[in-house]
């Protein structure tokens, strides 16, 4: 009896010994634990639609801007192709001044970049283009009153003529707009940096017109936009044309968001001798300039006479920045209202650049079955590049 008892409890011993030296080995051979499923490709792809926008003005015989245009309207053409237009903004002087949405419901001048090829394809009145203009600024439109300066009875007559209709010229504009005035006689002088006093602006044409004392002008304090803080005052002084002149107003302006618009209240540019009237050298740097910053320059002629010579440069400067020429002899207030309507307002066109192909060269802006004349800044287009 008792070895079976013995024989029983030796072979439980031994049965719980063999679990527990297995135990370990076991734990030691246990699989290790299956790798996480390798990640799902993904792809990813960039659409690259090169978008860019340039300021058109279209106005009827009185300088009234027509309003209500569509992108088909428009003709945009480089060479013998045609660009298509991929939106269309119309802004207004009270768009700029209040920054709020146009009547369309189309958000004014944005400085917003880059976009999906859906906007090519979509109606909507706002885009978001490439090379957008700059955002125009919270205090409205910048104007800058430039005055070519002469003692000449044919010239300072013009001057003084002209004076009771600039105030009116300057009275049109909106209360929230900014003025700055320059002059150019011997050099290129600061009298007045960006404020929307009419009478000191006035002031300050006066002493413009009359050669007076120089004076130091302050910059206008932050952040309102100041002229008079990226002035070279150097340079001004070397300024020794009214081409210089321009191209030194224009670096200064350029830093400045918005589009901008010169008044050139002048008597003449060029040079007049035996084979004509040619430009000066220093005229192409200073359209360069003029459309690097986003001006336009709209010329009230000063001169007292019919015609002249000289009346040729300043229409290529207005051309040439997409801007209009007026003479104020005969019928100053007819002059000056019809420039007051131009300036009242502007297109902002959206071009697709990338329908351009290997084509380049200048762009030319037509309207397409509509009355008007168009007035926009020159643009050289440089083909789109390959995809």
């Amino acid at each position: 009896m008792w070895r079976a008892r013995s024989s029983s409890l030796r072979r439980a011993l031994w049965v719980l010994a063999s679990f527990a030296l297995a135990a370990p080995v076991a734990a030691r051979v246990a699989p290790e634990p299956a790798p996480p499923p390798p990640p799902e490709a993904t792809f990813e792809s960039a659409i690259d639609v090169s978008l860019l926008t340039m300021v058109v003005r279209v106005v009827d015989t009185w300088g009234n801007p027509v309003l209500g245009l569509q992108p088909q309207d428009f003709r945009v053409r480089v060479g013998p192709r045609e660009v298509p237009v991929a939106a269309l903004d119309w802004i207004s002087a009270d768009d700029q001044a209040a920054g709020e949405l146009d009547e369309r419901g189309a958000e004014v001048a944005s400085s917003t970049r880059g976009e999906d090829a859906a906007a090519i394809a979509a109606p909507a009145r706002s885009s978001k283009p490439l090379d957008a203009l700059p955002a125009a600024p919270a205090t409205g439109r910048l104007v800058v009153l430039f005055v070519q300066a002469d003692l000449t009875p044919i010239r300072i007559s013009g001057q003084m003529r002209l004076r009771p209709y600039t105030r009116e010229l300057l009275a049109t504009l909106h209360p929230s707009d900014r003025v700055a005035v320059v002059s150019f006689d011997s050099h290129l002088k600061l009298w007045q940096d960006f404020a929307s006093d009419l009478d000191a602006t006035l002031a300050a044409v006066d002493e413009a017109m009359l050669f007076s004392p120089e004076r130091t002008v302050e910059p206008a304090t932050p952040p309102a936009p100041s002229l008079a803080a990226r002035f070279d005052l150097a340079a001004a002084r070397q300024a020794a044309s009214p081409e210089r002149a321009l191209e030194l107003v224009a670096r200064a302006l350029e830093p400045l968001a918005g589009e901008k618009t010169l008044l050139f209240l002048g008597w003449g540019m060029g040079r007049f001798d035996r084979g004509g009237v040619s430009m000066a050298p220093g005229f192409a740097p200073a359209v360069r300039a003029l459309r690097g910053a986003h001006v336009s320059v709209f010329v009230l002629d000063t001169t007292s006479a019919d015609s002249h010579s000289l009346a040729a440069g300043l229409e290529q400067v207005a051309e040439a920045t997409g801007g209009a020429y007026f003479s104020t002899f005969r019928l100053p207030q007819i002059a000056t209202r019809t420039l007051a309507r131009a300036i009242s307002g502007y297109y902002v066109l959206t071009l697709d650049h990338g329908a351009l192909g290997e084509q380049d060269g200048k762009v030319k802006v037509e309207l397409r079955d509509k009355q008007g004349t168009v007035l926009a800044r020159p643009l050289g287009l440089v083909a789109a590049p390959p995809s």
